[in-house]
Protein backbone atom coordinates (compact mmCIF):
# COMPACT_ATOMS: atom_id res chain seq x y z
CA UNK A 1 0.00 0.00 0.00
CA UNK A 2 2.71 2.27 0.83
CA UNK A 3 3.66 4.36 4.06
CA UNK A 4 1.71 7.12 3.28
CA UNK A 5 -1.62 5.84 1.86
CA UNK A 6 -1.38 3.22 5.37
CA UNK A 7 -1.14 6.55 7.57
CA UNK A 8 -4.28 7.66 6.39
CA UNK A 9 -5.95 4.05 6.18
CA UNK A 10 -5.14 4.36 10.06
CA UNK A 11 -6.78 7.43 10.48
CA UNK A 12 -10.10 7.38 8.93
CA UNK A 13 -10.30 3.47 11.04
CA UNK A 14 -9.66 6.03 14.33
CA UNK A 15 -12.24 8.69 12.70
CA UNK A 16 -14.39 5.66 12.06
CA UNK A 17 -14.05 3.73 15.33
CA UNK A 18 -12.46 5.96 18.04
CA UNK A 19 -10.48 3.11 18.78
CA UNK A 20 -7.77 3.18 21.36
CA UNK A 21 -5.91 0.97 23.81
CA UNK A 22 -6.83 0.77 27.41
CA UNK A 23 -4.82 3.22 29.24
CA UNK A 24 -4.13 5.32 26.79
CA UNK A 25 -6.73 7.52 27.88
CA UNK A 26 -5.61 8.39 31.19
CA UNK A 27 -2.08 9.38 29.66
CA UNK A 28 -3.84 11.33 27.26
CA UNK A 29 -5.87 13.18 29.54
CA UNK A 30 -3.15 14.21 32.11
CA UNK A 31 -1.27 15.88 28.72
CA UNK A 32 -4.14 18.11 28.20
CA UNK A 33 -4.25 19.07 32.04
CA UNK A 34 -0.68 19.92 32.17
CA UNK A 35 -0.80 21.18 28.52
CA UNK A 36 -3.68 23.56 29.16
CA UNK A 37 -2.16 24.83 32.65
CA UNK A 38 1.11 25.67 31.05
CA UNK A 39 -1.02 27.75 28.25
CA UNK A 40 -2.37 29.27 30.82
CA UNK A 41 1.14 30.30 32.66
CA UNK A 42 2.56 30.88 29.17
CA UNK A 43 -0.43 33.11 27.28
CA UNK A 44 1.16 36.57 28.12
CA UNK A 45 4.68 35.82 27.51
CA UNK A 46 6.05 38.21 25.08
CA UNK A 47 6.02 35.46 22.29
CA UNK A 48 2.40 34.67 22.78
CA UNK A 49 1.49 38.03 22.61
CA UNK A 50 3.24 39.08 19.75
CA UNK A 51 1.55 35.81 17.61
CA UNK A 52 -1.86 37.49 18.55
CA UNK A 53 -1.24 40.63 18.11
CA UNK A 54 0.17 39.60 14.29
CA UNK A 55 -2.28 36.89 13.84
CA UNK A 56 -6.33 37.71 13.06
CA UNK A 57 -7.37 36.35 16.56
CA UNK A 58 -9.94 38.40 18.01
CA UNK A 59 -11.91 38.91 21.31
CA UNK A 60 -14.86 36.72 21.65
CA UNK A 61 -17.00 37.78 24.36
CA UNK A 62 -15.54 37.46 27.91
CA UNK A 63 -14.73 34.25 29.01
CA UNK A 64 -12.98 32.96 32.07
CA UNK A 65 -9.94 32.06 30.51
CA UNK A 66 -8.38 34.57 28.12
CA UNK A 67 -8.58 31.45 25.14
CA UNK A 68 -11.81 30.25 26.09
CA UNK A 69 -12.66 33.45 24.50
CA UNK A 70 -10.97 34.24 21.44
CA UNK A 71 -12.45 33.95 18.07
CA UNK A 72 -10.79 33.36 14.72
CA UNK A 73 -10.10 30.92 12.06
CA UNK A 74 -9.05 27.49 13.93
CA UNK A 75 -5.25 27.23 12.15
CA UNK A 76 -4.63 30.99 13.38
CA UNK A 77 -6.41 29.72 17.09
CA UNK A 78 -3.90 26.68 17.08
CA UNK A 79 -1.25 28.45 16.69
CA UNK A 80 -1.58 30.68 19.12
CA UNK A 81 -2.84 27.95 21.66
CA UNK A 82 0.58 26.20 21.23
CA UNK A 83 3.02 29.15 21.01
CA UNK A 84 1.55 30.01 24.21
CA UNK A 85 2.19 26.50 25.73
CA UNK A 86 5.26 26.13 24.39
CA UNK A 87 6.30 29.83 25.58
CA UNK A 88 7.80 28.82 29.46
CA UNK A 89 8.91 25.40 27.70
CA UNK A 90 7.52 24.03 30.91
CA UNK A 91 5.23 21.38 28.71
CA UNK A 92 5.20 17.60 28.61
CA UNK A 93 8.29 15.74 26.34
CA UNK A 94 7.77 12.86 23.99
CA UNK A 95 9.16 10.88 20.68
CA UNK A 96 11.95 13.52 20.79
CA UNK A 97 9.68 16.62 21.58
CA UNK A 98 6.49 18.06 22.80
CA UNK A 99 3.54 16.52 21.56
CA UNK A 100 1.28 17.65 23.93
CA UNK A 101 1.71 21.45 22.92
CA UNK A 102 1.55 20.75 19.21
CA UNK A 103 -1.64 18.30 19.54
CA UNK A 104 -3.37 19.68 22.43
CA UNK A 105 -3.63 23.44 21.07
CA UNK A 106 -4.82 21.75 17.59
CA UNK A 107 -7.29 19.48 19.02
CA UNK A 108 -8.65 22.95 20.92
CA UNK A 109 -8.83 25.16 18.42
CA UNK A 110 -10.60 22.32 15.76
CA UNK A 111 -13.12 21.39 18.02
CA UNK A 112 -14.12 25.27 17.79
CA UNK A 113 -15.18 24.13 14.26
CA UNK A 114 -16.18 20.39 14.52
CA UNK A 115 -17.93 19.27 17.73
CA UNK A 116 -16.25 16.44 19.42
CA UNK A 117 -16.67 15.02 23.12
CA UNK A 118 -14.37 13.72 25.40
CA UNK A 119 -13.84 10.58 24.31
CA UNK A 120 -13.05 11.84 20.20
CA UNK A 121 -10.75 14.18 21.01
CA UNK A 122 -8.34 11.60 23.40
CA UNK A 123 -8.69 9.00 20.20
CA UNK A 124 -8.02 12.24 18.11
CA UNK A 125 -4.52 12.93 20.33
CA UNK A 126 -3.46 9.14 20.16
CA UNK A 127 -3.98 9.41 16.10
CA UNK A 128 -1.57 12.16 15.77
CA UNK A 129 0.90 10.81 18.76
CA UNK A 130 1.05 7.22 16.87
CA UNK A 131 1.50 8.96 13.61
CA UNK A 132 4.64 11.01 15.41
CA UNK A 133 5.82 7.41 16.70
CA UNK A 134 5.82 5.79 13.41
CA UNK A 135 7.55 8.78 11.46
CA UNK A 136 10.45 9.35 14.14
CA UNK A 137 11.36 5.90 14.87
CA UNK A 138 12.44 4.76 11.69
CA UNK A 139 15.64 7.34 11.70
CA UNK A 140 18.98 5.97 12.81
CA UNK A 141 20.30 9.07 13.25
CA UNK A 142 18.69 11.95 16.03
CA UNK A 143 17.07 14.85 14.45
CA UNK A 144 18.27 17.46 16.70
CA UNK A 145 21.87 16.51 15.81
CA UNK A 146 21.52 17.25 12.49
CA UNK A 147 19.44 20.69 13.29
CA UNK A 148 15.70 19.71 12.94
CA UNK A 149 13.52 20.78 16.01
CA UNK A 150 11.17 17.16 15.82
CA UNK A 151 8.34 19.14 17.39
CA UNK A 152 8.32 21.69 14.14
CA UNK A 153 9.53 18.79 11.78
CA UNK A 154 6.68 15.34 13.35
CA UNK A 155 4.19 18.09 14.58
CA UNK A 156 2.12 19.23 11.26
CA UNK A 157 1.90 15.49 10.62
CA UNK A 158 0.86 14.74 14.14
CA UNK A 159 -1.88 17.69 14.00
CA UNK A 160 -2.92 16.70 10.44
CA UNK A 161 -3.87 13.22 12.42
CA UNK A 162 -5.70 14.62 15.25
CA UNK A 163 -7.62 16.64 12.60
CA UNK A 164 -8.64 13.89 10.45
CA UNK A 165 -10.30 12.21 13.22
CA UNK A 166 -11.92 15.05 14.37
CA UNK A 167 -13.18 16.10 11.12
CA UNK A 168 -13.75 12.24 9.75
CA UNK A 169 -12.20 12.20 6.52
CA UNK A 170 -11.62 9.36 4.44
CA UNK A 171 -8.79 7.72 3.84
CA UNK A 172 -7.83 9.33 0.68
CA UNK A 173 -8.64 12.38 2.12
CA UNK A 174 -6.69 11.72 5.10
CA UNK A 175 -3.32 10.35 3.07
CA UNK A 176 -4.09 14.12 1.03
CA UNK A 177 -3.88 15.74 4.20
CA UNK A 178 -0.69 13.88 5.59
CA UNK A 179 1.56 14.68 1.85
CA UNK A 180 0.59 18.37 2.18
CA UNK A 181 1.47 18.94 6.00
CA UNK A 182 4.80 17.23 4.95
CA UNK A 183 5.55 20.20 3.08
CA UNK A 184 4.51 22.55 5.74
CA UNK A 185 7.35 20.55 8.09
CA UNK A 186 10.44 22.45 9.40
CA UNK A 187 12.07 23.74 12.42
CA UNK A 188 15.90 24.34 13.24
CA UNK A 189 17.79 23.95 16.52
CA UNK A 190 19.76 26.88 16.01
CA UNK A 191 16.59 28.74 17.49
CA UNK A 192 16.65 27.53 20.95
CA UNK A 193 16.35 29.75 23.45
CA UNK A 194 14.71 32.29 21.29
CA UNK A 195 11.05 33.07 21.24
CA UNK A 196 11.10 31.65 17.90
CA UNK A 197 11.14 28.10 19.02
CA UNK A 198 7.85 28.24 20.72
CA UNK A 199 6.61 29.77 17.34
CA UNK A 200 7.82 26.72 15.53
CA UNK A 201 5.54 24.39 17.60
CA UNK A 202 2.98 26.93 16.93
CA UNK A 203 3.11 26.89 13.73
CA UNK A 204 3.49 22.92 13.80
CA UNK A 205 -0.36 23.18 15.20
CA UNK A 206 -1.83 25.55 12.44
CA UNK A 207 0.21 23.73 10.11
CA UNK A 208 -1.45 20.58 10.76
CA UNK A 209 -5.31 22.23 10.39
CA UNK A 210 -4.17 24.03 7.39
CA UNK A 211 -3.72 20.37 5.53
CA UNK A 212 -6.84 18.94 6.56
CA UNK A 213 -8.80 22.08 5.05
CA UNK A 214 -6.83 22.22 2.00
CA UNK A 215 -7.55 18.37 1.49
CA UNK A 216 -10.73 18.56 1.95
CA UNK A 217 -11.38 21.38 -0.37
CA UNK A 218 -9.73 19.25 -3.04
CA UNK A 219 -6.08 19.70 -2.78
CA UNK A 220 -3.95 16.97 -3.83
CA UNK A 221 -0.51 15.52 -2.85
CA UNK A 222 1.69 12.90 -3.52
CA UNK A 223 0.52 9.51 -2.70
CA UNK A 224 3.97 8.29 -1.55
CA UNK A 225 4.76 12.13 0.13
CA UNK A 226 6.23 10.29 2.90
CA UNK A 227 8.26 7.38 1.59
CA UNK A 228 9.16 8.31 -1.83
CA UNK A 229 12.89 9.13 -2.63
CA UNK A 230 12.68 12.28 -2.75
CA UNK A 231 9.96 12.77 0.15
CA UNK A 232 9.71 13.53 3.78
CA UNK A 233 11.95 10.79 5.41
CA UNK A 234 15.01 11.33 2.89
CA UNK A 235 14.52 14.62 3.22
CA UNK A 236 15.07 14.68 7.04
CA UNK A 237 17.91 12.10 6.54
CA UNK A 238 21.24 13.30 4.58
CA UNK A 239 22.87 10.48 5.10
CA UNK A 240 19.89 7.53 4.04
CA UNK A 241 19.81 6.09 7.31
CA UNK A 242 16.10 5.55 7.17
CA UNK A 243 13.65 2.92 6.35
CA UNK A 244 11.03 4.09 4.37
CA UNK A 245 9.88 0.70 3.24
CA UNK A 246 8.72 -1.33 6.42
CA UNK A 247 4.93 -1.76 6.83
CA UNK A 248 3.80 0.76 9.42
CA UNK A 249 2.50 -1.33 12.34
CA UNK A 250 -0.26 2.08 13.27
CA UNK A 251 -2.74 0.47 15.14
CA UNK A 252 -1.54 -3.19 16.16
CA UNK A 253 2.10 -1.44 18.36
CA UNK A 254 0.33 0.94 20.32
CA UNK A 255 3.71 3.69 21.08
CA UNK A 256 1.50 5.46 23.64
CA UNK A 257 1.42 2.72 26.06
CA UNK A 258 5.57 2.22 25.91
CA UNK A 259 6.81 5.87 25.57
CA UNK A 260 3.98 8.16 27.09
CA UNK A 261 4.56 11.26 28.38
CA UNK A 262 6.87 12.73 30.61
CA UNK A 263 5.95 15.86 32.70
CA UNK A 264 8.53 18.35 33.14
CA UNK A 265 8.78 19.60 36.97
CA UNK A 266 11.19 22.42 35.86
CA UNK A 267 10.38 24.94 32.72
CA UNK A 268 13.75 24.31 31.42
CA UNK A 269 14.58 22.13 28.54
CA UNK A 270 14.02 18.35 29.64
CA UNK A 271 17.93 17.43 28.38
CA UNK A 272 18.96 18.72 31.74
CA UNK A 273 16.08 17.52 33.90
CA UNK A 274 17.77 14.19 35.68
CA UNK A 275 20.93 16.25 35.99
CA UNK A 276 18.89 19.09 37.82
CA UNK A 277 17.57 16.17 40.19
CA UNK A 278 20.87 14.48 40.63
CA UNK A 279 22.06 18.36 41.49
CA UNK A 280 18.67 18.57 44.05
CA UNK A 281 19.61 15.47 45.82
CA UNK A 282 23.21 16.09 46.36
CA UNK A 283 22.83 19.36 47.92
CA UNK A 284 19.48 17.95 50.05
CA UNK A 285 21.53 14.73 51.11
CA UNK A 286 25.28 16.23 51.81
CA UNK A 287 23.93 20.00 53.09
CA UNK A 288 26.74 21.68 51.16
CA UNK A 289 26.55 25.29 50.84
CA UNK A 290 27.09 26.78 47.15
CA UNK A 291 30.59 28.69 48.72
CA UNK A 292 31.92 25.23 49.86
CA UNK A 293 31.82 23.80 46.26
CA UNK A 294 34.82 24.13 43.72
CA UNK A 295 33.88 22.06 40.59
CA UNK A 296 31.16 20.91 39.64
CA UNK A 297 31.58 18.11 36.14
CA UNK A 298 28.87 16.72 34.78
CA UNK A 299 28.05 13.69 32.26
CA UNK A 300 25.11 14.14 29.59
CA UNK A 301 24.29 12.87 26.05
CA UNK A 302 25.74 14.34 23.04
CA UNK A 303 22.53 15.58 21.75
CA UNK A 304 21.30 16.43 25.26
CA UNK A 305 25.01 18.46 24.90
CA UNK A 306 23.88 20.02 21.69
CA UNK A 307 20.63 21.61 23.40
CA UNK A 308 22.47 22.82 25.88
CA UNK A 309 24.35 25.30 24.07
CA UNK A 310 24.20 28.33 26.13
CA UNK A 311 27.57 28.12 28.74
CA UNK A 312 26.99 31.64 30.31
CA UNK A 313 23.40 32.86 29.56
CA UNK A 314 22.05 36.50 30.10
CA UNK A 315 18.85 35.52 29.39
CA UNK A 316 15.97 33.85 31.04
CA UNK A 317 14.86 32.11 27.43
CA UNK A 318 18.82 31.53 26.87
CA UNK A 319 19.15 29.95 30.69
CA UNK A 320 16.61 27.32 30.10
CA UNK A 321 19.31 25.67 27.53
CA UNK A 322 22.05 25.73 29.90
CA UNK A 323 23.04 22.87 31.90
CA UNK A 324 25.75 25.81 33.81
CA UNK A 325 22.98 27.81 34.78
CA UNK A 326 20.71 24.85 36.12
CA UNK A 327 23.26 23.52 38.14
CA UNK A 328 24.02 27.18 39.81
CA UNK A 329 20.27 27.38 40.19
CA UNK A 330 20.02 24.30 42.33
CA UNK A 331 23.15 24.97 44.13
CA UNK A 332 22.21 28.41 45.34
CA UNK A 333 18.35 28.02 45.31
CA UNK A 334 17.30 24.62 45.31
CA UNK A 335 15.19 25.22 42.23
CA UNK A 336 15.31 25.95 39.23
CA UNK A 337 11.73 27.26 38.59
CA UNK A 338 9.95 30.95 37.64
CA UNK A 339 11.92 32.67 40.35
CA UNK A 340 15.07 31.73 39.36
CA UNK A 341 14.35 32.38 35.50
CA UNK A 342 14.96 36.14 36.19
CA UNK A 343 17.52 38.47 34.25
CA UNK A 344 18.25 39.69 38.02
CA UNK A 345 19.00 35.69 39.24
CA UNK A 346 21.02 35.11 36.61
CA UNK A 347 23.33 38.11 36.55
CA UNK A 348 23.86 37.45 40.82
CA UNK A 349 27.45 37.35 41.19
CA UNK A 350 27.37 34.27 43.06
CA UNK A 351 25.23 32.64 40.07
CA UNK A 352 27.76 33.95 37.20
CA UNK A 353 30.63 32.16 39.69
CA UNK A 354 29.40 28.69 39.77
CA UNK A 355 28.20 28.78 35.95
CA UNK A 356 31.62 29.01 35.59
CA UNK A 357 32.94 26.12 37.37
CA UNK A 358 30.86 23.74 35.78
CA UNK A 359 32.33 21.38 33.51
CA UNK A 360 30.39 19.47 31.07
CA UNK A 361 31.72 15.78 29.05
CA UNK A 362 29.35 13.65 27.18
CA UNK A 363 27.87 10.14 27.21
CA UNK A 364 28.12 8.18 23.91
CA UNK A 365 26.00 5.62 24.85
CA UNK A 366 21.96 6.23 23.92
CA UNK A 367 19.22 5.44 25.74
CA UNK A 368 17.35 2.95 23.49
CA UNK A 369 13.60 4.14 24.72
CA UNK A 370 14.85 8.25 24.47
CA UNK A 371 17.91 7.85 21.66
CA UNK A 372 18.17 11.70 21.88
CA UNK A 373 19.44 10.97 25.63
CA UNK A 374 22.43 9.14 27.19
CA UNK A 375 21.19 5.98 29.45
CA UNK A 376 22.19 7.72 32.23
CA UNK A 377 23.30 11.33 33.79
CA UNK A 378 25.67 11.99 36.44
CA UNK A 379 26.76 14.58 38.55
CA UNK A 380 30.19 14.94 40.41
CA UNK A 381 30.68 17.99 43.10
CA UNK A 382 33.83 18.34 44.30
CA UNK A 383 34.19 20.16 47.15
CA UNK A 384 37.41 22.37 48.32
CA UNK A 385 38.06 20.58 51.15
CA UNK A 386 38.59 17.54 48.58
CA UNK A 387 35.55 15.47 49.01
CA UNK A 388 33.89 14.66 46.03
CA UNK A 389 30.13 13.92 46.36
CA UNK A 390 28.56 11.60 43.31
CA UNK A 391 25.17 11.32 42.17
CA UNK A 392 25.37 8.03 40.36
CA UNK A 393 23.34 6.80 37.36
CA UNK A 394 20.54 8.78 37.17
CA UNK A 395 17.94 6.78 34.47
CA UNK A 396 14.43 8.95 34.70
CA UNK A 397 13.87 12.51 35.56
CA UNK A 398 11.29 12.55 38.35
CA UNK A 399 7.69 12.74 36.23
CA UNK A 400 9.45 10.48 33.42
CA UNK A 401 6.91 8.14 32.06
CA UNK A 402 8.86 5.43 34.24
CA UNK A 403 9.21 7.46 37.10
CA UNK A 404 5.45 9.40 36.68
CA UNK A 405 4.60 12.36 38.76
CA UNK A 406 1.87 11.80 41.59
CA UNK A 407 -1.86 13.05 40.86
CA UNK A 408 -0.95 15.51 43.67
CA UNK A 409 2.46 16.67 41.48
CA UNK A 410 -0.25 17.00 38.43
CA UNK A 411 -2.17 19.27 40.08
CA UNK A 412 0.09 21.28 42.12
CA UNK A 413 2.04 22.04 38.49
CA UNK A 414 -1.30 22.71 37.42
CA UNK A 415 -2.09 24.71 40.45
CA UNK A 416 0.92 26.99 40.33
CA UNK A 417 0.71 27.65 36.60
CA UNK A 418 -3.18 28.19 35.92
CA UNK A 419 -4.00 30.38 39.72
CA UNK A 420 -2.11 33.52 38.87
CA UNK A 421 -3.96 34.33 35.66
CA UNK A 422 -7.33 32.34 36.94
CA UNK A 423 -7.82 32.47 40.18
CA UNK A 424 -7.72 29.33 42.94
CA UNK A 425 -11.39 28.11 42.84
CA UNK A 426 -11.78 28.31 38.93
CA UNK A 427 -8.37 26.47 38.73
CA UNK A 428 -9.31 23.62 40.95
CA UNK A 429 -12.75 23.61 38.85
CA UNK A 430 -11.09 23.28 35.80
CA UNK A 431 -8.68 20.44 36.81
CA UNK A 432 -11.50 18.65 38.25
CA UNK A 433 -13.80 19.16 35.56
CA UNK A 434 -10.94 17.58 33.11
CA UNK A 435 -9.68 14.74 35.30
CA UNK A 436 -13.46 13.50 34.79
CA UNK A 437 -13.10 13.34 31.05
CA UNK A 438 -15.37 10.63 29.57
CA UNK A 439 -12.82 7.81 28.29
CA UNK A 440 -13.27 6.30 25.02
CA UNK A 441 -14.93 2.40 24.87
Amino acid sequence: MGLTAEIGTFLSGMAAARAVPAGAGDIVRNGFIDCIGVMIAGWDEPVARLVRETFPVTRDGDGGLAFAALGGAPPDLALAFATAAHALDYDDTGLGGHPSAVLVPAILAETRAVAADSATMIAAYVAGYEVWAELIGRDQDQHHRKGWHPSAVFGPLAAASASAVLRRLDAETARHAIGIAASLAGGIVGNFGTMTKPFQLGRAAQSGLLATRLAAAGMNAAPDAIEHEAGFLNALSPAGRVDRSRPATLGSEWRILTHGLNLKLYPVCYAQHRVLNAMADLRERHGFAPGDIDRVTVEIGETQAGMLRNHRPRTPLEAKFSAEFGVAAMAVAGNCGAAELTEAFIARADIRDLMARVRITTIAEKDPDNPEHSRYDRVAVALRDGTTLRSGEITHARGHFRRPASAESLWQKFADCATPAIGAPAARHLFDGLMRWEMPR
